[in-house]
């Protein structure tokens, strides 16, 4: 039952939320009770004394020497029993709210919480503690008379202390749990007010100890999102399932064991993507026999000192509690040499176990002077790991063959042969793909397009495909190459990659080059080749991605290949030549930095892995260092009279209204394409709708037939479009051909 939902039954069921607080208070408010009463006998000692308003008196002092000797056993003060534990009636009253509690599917907020944050009964005590204000504001001024100083009437560490530990043994023992590592603080549910010093000091000790609005509030009434209200931004749990490949799995392993040999080394692992880096993380501390954290993201941080601030605190916290920090150093290749410069000073001085992961090494010259440091590196997951992580992935009874046949249906075509060939995901885009097949009940295949349609891509546009091959009307030559791109698209992770054909062949991924006339269906192609592979098409949008800027349009088309490489998608240049246009001599300084850029595109078309199609009317335009790189080339010709038929009655959809003497079977003959054809169909609507005509009439498609000749500046021959359409009423008694 959800968090809101069992907080609903304990408000209106038999349970009310505040019974178990109202009854852990009490015990509560017996040990205030008896710190008033400890407070009372101190001053009853010291005003016995003959004291001076001015000065500290020879007997005053003496007593005070008594009071704070930890040795001294003759102290005149009422012996203290623990008031804050529960007593046996209280407990059977707790143990009665528990079971009614049961019976209406709940946890009391108090277990609830002390559950998620791993909380004792002196932390739940000293929280209750910081309520009580809200409870009744008459604790303000009781507070102030515990503290002796009628200012302070707000809770503090100080207060909890005197309070729920009031010997020194207690104090002592207690005073890391109202500190910045213990739960309390950590998880948000006591927040300090205004600026403090280092854990224990005194200024720590008197800051003001707030529990945050939302806490108090399901605290009362057990409303609200535990999730939300109770977080260790820094902790990490390890991912379900791990999904790491075998070579990583080793690798980390290796770091692990240098980590458990010495407890303040920094092992780094790199080579593997960011969403597979917590898990390799994981693998590396549990290795070790460590938790794990997570340390800020530097980028957050305004500036270099901040960043230092920021990481020596997840250092000390981890250290405090005994993990490991993990450190993703991606980011840090975007910050600056400031930056980075004070965050490896800081790692080098700390000594705490550190986990540092990346797709490329970081390497601080401070952290390498030691010893200290240990790397290893690992290539991404090829094909056949990716399908030992699916099979993974799917549970131990889809591990094999026969299993993975039966349920074709969770799987999708192929199975895990098919998920893995077609998509090179991440652990963590996988683990999201099985929990939205598993909620929503489809096959991982289409899981898989929605998880990766979630990635931005700010200079392409992104489009899910529509058409299929039914809608691409092609000779029977080039249609069977378009469908060989697909298929060869399947079959490339076995070729390249068990086959050994990916090395030095052309580089890890496929590309085509279609080239042909305007209007002859390569874009479209493309959409189709999408569609087949199930995946989306990204088309670079040159207005976003070519700068004025020396330097810019190189790092946009990265973003561009890196976005198809992390989405699985279909990367498309239209129009291709205004980018990959032959290099000429340099004659002035712009041609240099336009020989840049294709030299570039050389370069980051042939090392990326994912499916590249380029689109271009002028095939001549391209530099002829790009002929080696496509595996296929196709040429679009104009359509023929077969095709031009299939284009014209696949123009006017089967819900259009078409005239009864309309006919269609002679246009073919009209030397047009089939983006031509399209286009005067829609015009040859536009016309008859303006007109307020009920149907697509033959003088509408002749006007229509005769603009498209005009926009590509040709006319047609005298009688050609009567010719194609037949002479008006012929068909009124055949009936309308589509």
């Amino acid at each position: 039952m959800p968090t809101q939902e069992r907080g609903a039954a304990l408000t209106r069921g038999p349970v009310p939320a505040t019974a178990h607080l109202t009854l852990r208070y009490a015990a509560v408010h017996r040990a205030l009770r008896a710190a008033a009463a400890r407070r009372a006998e101190h001053s009853k000692l010291l005003a016995d004394c003959e004291l001076s308003p001015y000065c500290v008196t020879d007997a005053q002092a003496e007593l005070l020497l008594d009071l704070t000797d930890p040795a001294a056993t003759h102290v005149r003060v009422p012996a203290h029993d623990h008031a804050h534990a529960l007593a046996p009636v209280a407990v059977s009253a707790e143990e009665d709210l528990r079971h009614r509690a049961a019976r209406a599917e709940a946890l009391l907020p108090l277990d609830a919480l002390s559950r998620a944050a791993g909380l004792d009964a002196f932390e739940i005590d000293a929280l209750l503690l910081c309520l009580a204000p809200v409870l009744a504001p008459e604790h303000a001024l009781l507070f102030g008379y515990l503290l002796d100083d009628l200012d302070q009437r707000r809770p503090n560490a100080e207060l909890v202390l005197t309070v729920l530990a009031p010997s020194l043994d207690e104090r002592l023992a207690r005073l890391p749990c109202l500190g910045p590592y213990g739960p309390l603080r950590r998880f948000g549910l006591l927040v300090p007010e205004g600026p403090g010093g280092s854990e224990g000091s005194g200024n720590d000790l008197l800051r003001t100890l707030n529990v945050p609005p939302g806490l108090a509030s399901y605290l009362l009434d057990g409303r609200g999102d535990l999730a939300l209200l109770a977080h260790d931004p820094g902790e990490l749990s390890p991912p379900r399932p791990p999904l790491l490949g075998g070579p990583a799995l080793a690798a980390a392993t290796r770091l692990g064991d240098r980590l458990r040999a010495r407890r303040d080394g920094v092992a780094a692992l790199w080579g593997l993507p960011e969403g597979g880096q917590l898990d390799a993380a994981w693998a590396v501390a549990a290795a070790a026999g460590l938790n794990l954290r997570r340390a800020p993201d530097v980028r957050s941080s305004p500036a270099a000192e901040d960043a230092r601030a920021e990481a020596a605190r997840a250092l000390a916290t981890a250290g405090a509690l005994g993990t490991a920090l993990w450190l993703p150093t991606d980011a840090l290749h975007e910050a600056g040499a400031a930056t980075t410069q004070v965050l490896a000073d800081v790692l080098a001085r700390a000594h705490v176990p550190v986990v540092l992961t990346g797709r490329a090494p970081w390497r601080p010259l401070v952290l390498l002077a030691d010893g200290r440091y240990a790397e290893e590196t690992v290539p991404e997951p090829d094909y056949p790991q990716r399908r030992a992580l699916w099979a993974a992935l799917g549970g131990p009874a889809s591990a094999s063959a026969s299993a993975e046949e039966d349920a074709p249906e969770v799987f999708g075509a192929g199975g895990f042969d098919g998920l893995a060939a077609r998509f090179r995901l991440t652990p963590e885009q996988m683990r999201a793909t099985a929990g939205l097949a598993g909620a929503e009940g489809v096959p991982m295949a289409n899981a898989v397009t929605r998880v990766l349609a979630t990635m931005p891509a700010p200079l392409t546009e992104q489009r899910t495909p529509v058409h299929d091959m039914a809608d691409l009307v092609l000779p029977a030559e080039q249609a069977r190459q378009v469908e060989e791109i697909a298929s060869a698209f399947r079959a490339w992770p076995r070729v390249s990659q068990e086959w050994g054909f990916g090395g030095g062949h052309g580089g890890p991924g496929l590309k085509a080059l279609f080239t042909g006339e305007p209007g002859t269906g390569k874009t479209l192609a493309a959409e189709v080749i999408a569609g087949s592979l199930g995946v989306d098409l990204l088309r670079v949008d040159l207005a976003r991605t070519v700068s004025k800027w020396v330097g810019e349009t190189e790092k946009n088309l990265d973003k561009a290949f890196r976005q198809a490489e992390a989405a699985h998608a279909l990367l498309l240049f239209d129009e291709a030549d205004s980018l990959f246009g032959k290099r000429g001599t340099v004659d002035r300084g712009s041609d240099r930095y336009a020989n840049l850029e294709v030299g570039f595109l050389l370069q980051r078309l042939e090392r990326s892995p994912a499916l590249v199609v380029l689109t271009t009317n002028l095939h001549g335009n391209l530099d002829s260092a790009f002929t080696r790189r496509f595996q296929f080339v196709v040429r679009f010709s104009r359509p023929g009279d077969r095709e031009r038929y299939r284009l014209w009655r696949l123009a006017f959809p089967a819900r259009a209204p078409l005239a009864p003497d309309l006919r269609l079977d002679g246009l073919a003959r009209l030397d047009l394409t089939g983006a031509a054809i399209m286009a005067a169909a829609r015009t040859a609507a536009l016309l008859a709708a303006r007109s307020g005509s009920t149907a697509i009439g033959r003088e509408h498609l002749v006007e229509a037939i005769a603009r498209q000749f005009r926009q590509e500046s040709r006319l047609p021959r005298a009688g050609e479009l009567e010719l194609a359409l037949g002479q008006a009423g012929d068909a009124a008694s055949a009936g309308s051909t589509r």
